[in-house]
């Protein structure tokens, strides 16, 4: 038996970009035994994947003793093969004691002093990336990027020195139960009832000029020109844009509102829908990866080369600036440039 064992303490959209190297070790290993180490964050998610043997979560915020409680119960094991890809303090620190034939990693690349001299630090550090990793690729920080560095491509290339064979147009992996399609079919039967385009709301949209004023307006309009119902997807909002958006279209049969939906079921509400819009939340995103949904990603254009860096390449995907560098695009735009860009999906 192989085993094997990958650090992702992060959220679920990092986790999501390595689902299928995850399933390709199942596929050509397959007497491997998987242990991912996990988050909080990501926990709920990770335990549905009948392909992880082994989870370990770990939370910064827990006490020493039973961070010390973690530690050993990594260590413990001998390992084929370690992957840190999440550049954690602790998961290097982990990665560095525990016994593995081959140790992977990936170095995160900042400017650790900028002002008259450029110079670059990692982390870890290249003394631990020589000296520690077997194999390792680098991926540069959000303030010191100047190209698009792609971050799943990246982690591909660093797997198949285990002789994966993937690529990038590789779908990633995730576990849909039959309860969970026939629980979101009978949530579009009875609720939506005909083609809709999803939007997901959360705090990103308040930074959009005149949101609370303008955005049910423009809504209603973008909602007629497309001839397609909206179903509004949310998880806990409270920001006001939303309470005034919610109070204003109560009436409205052709925009409905699904709030707090769990993770399996709002995966399947995203993959039924025409397309989807975000202000580029995370997991909405990274799950198009698997069931290839048409994606428009709202952000502001100061952000597109880092979050260039994220997109899955087996899917449509389309941004649509909300600010273009210091000036900031009106609701009525953007929209406006969705239906533009939407076309490119037919």
């Amino acid at each position: 038996m192989k085993k094997f064992i990958i650090f992702r303490t992060d959220r679920l959209g990092d986790f999501l970009i390595i689902t299928n190297i995850i399933n390709a070790i199942k596929s050509k290993y397959k007497d491997s035994h998987i242990t991912v180490v996990g988050s909080p964050y990501n926990k709920k998610f990770i335990i549905d994947y009948k392909t992880i043997n082994r989870i370990i979560i770990y939370d910064k915020r827990s006490t020493l003793r039973e961070k010390i409680l973690i530690f050993k119960n990594i260590i413990k094991p001998n390992y084929y093969c370690s992957l840190s890809l999440d550049g954690k303090s602790f998961s290097n620190f982990a990665n560095l004691f525990l016994k593995a034939k081959k140790k992977y990693g990936v170095s995160y690349v900042f400017n650790f002093f900028d002002f008259i001299i450029s110079f670059k630090w990692s982390k870890p550090n290249f003394i631990y990336n020589y000296l520690v990793f077997d194999k390792f690729e680098t991926f540069t920080s959000k303030k010191d990027l100047s190209k698009v560095e792609h971050l799943p491509s990246i982690l591909i290339k660093l797997a198949n020195n285990l002789n994966l064979q993937l690529n990038t147009k590789k779908n990633y992996f995730y576990e849909i139960k039959k309860k969970n399609i026939l629980l979101s079919k009978k949530i579009y039967n009875i609720k939506i009832k005909s083609k809709y385009v999803l939007i997901h709301l959360d705090e990103k949209w308040n930074d959009i000029i005149n949101i609370n004023k303008d955005f049910s307006k423009e809504l209603v309009n973008f909602q007629k020109k497309i001839n397609k119902k909206i179903v509004i997807t949310s998880n806990k909002i409270k920001d006001l844009y939303y309470k005034h958006l919610k109070g204003s279209l109560k009436k409205n049969k052709k925009i409905i509102f699904l709030e707090n939906l769990n993770l399996p079921i709002f995966e399947r509400i995203i993959g039924m829908s025409t397309y989807s819009i975000s202000c580029h939340s995370g997991f909405l995103v990274q799950i198009s990866g698997f069931n290839k949904t048409n994606i428009i990603d709202i952000i502001n254009r100061r952000d597109l080369t880092w979050y260039s860096c994220w997109k899955p390449l087996n899917t449509k995907h389309q941004f649509v600036f909300k600010s273009n560098f210091n000036k900031k695009i009106k609701l009525k735009s953007i929209f406006n440039r969705i239906i533009s860009v939407s076309k490119k999906f037919k």
